[in-house]
């Protein structure tokens, strides 16, 4: 019978070697051959993160009005020497405000800047890893500078909000709306030096917004 032995590595000792090297077959803890799901076993290296805008009962303001690309309701700024893939996108509104269109938004591109905002609290997916992102999210953020290049739009989701809404239980449209990579069946590369953008505009919006990438040396993904 002949056995078949690998290297056991979860979060410790996870590298990324050069393209046609030779590796051993890596395996998980408890010697199961990570192989099938991808995104697990790098959610086990502790190289997905999470960054959230708005949390529990307090909510965000959104950009009043219409769609506005120089006012950020998410923000991430990916540096040099790192690339990030999209995982998924979660929206929630707690106001609208006055009847206008709500249309939410995601594109990458380059040349954004971000004005005043704030900065939004970044965990991975397995704080034991250690790992921590080099990438800087803002969220709430104004009066900054829109894509100048590279503009690629990811997701759009729109609703004719056609009447004033005092109150949730007027509701007439969703108030989660979700975006979701793997429901989508492409895996969007963004960066090195680039950024991702995310409007959830209405007459007067606010609400949370939630978002999770996965997130590796861009030489890794070339």
């Amino acid at each position: 019978m002949s056995i078949m032995k690998g290297e056991i590595a979860q979060t410790t000792g996870v590298d990324w070697d050069s393209e046609g090297a030779s590796k051993s077959l890596r395996m998980l803890r408890d010697g199961t051959v990570s192989m099938t799901n991808w995104i697990a076993a790098l959610s086990l290296e502790g190289r997905v993160f999470t960054a959230n805008n708005g949390v529990a009962t307090t909510s965000i303001e959104f950009g009043a009005g219409g769609l506005d690309t120089t006012e950020f309701d998410f923000h991430i700024a990916v540096p040099a020497g790192v690339a990030i893939i999209p995982l998924e996108l979660n929206i929630h509104y707690s106001a609208f405000g006055t009847a206008l269109l709500v249309e939410n938004v995601m594109q990458t591109g380059t040349g954004s800047v971000t004005g005043a905002g704030t900065t939004s609290v970044v965990r991975s997916s397995n704080p034991n890893s250690g790992r921590t992102s080099s990438c800087t999210c803002t969220g709430a953020a104004v009066a900054g500078t829109a894509f100048t290049a590279n503009v690629k739009e990811i997701w759009r989701e729109i609703d004719q909000l056609s009447i004033t809404i005092a109150t949730i239980a007027q509701l007439r449209v969703p108030y989660n709306y979700r975006w979701s990579a793997l429901q989508s069946g492409c895996l969007d590369v963004v960066g090195p030096s680039a950024q991702l953008a995310v409007w959830a505009s209405s007459n007067a919006g606010g609400g949370m917004i939630s978002f999770k990438w996965a997130e590796l040396p861009s030489a890794a993904l070339v």
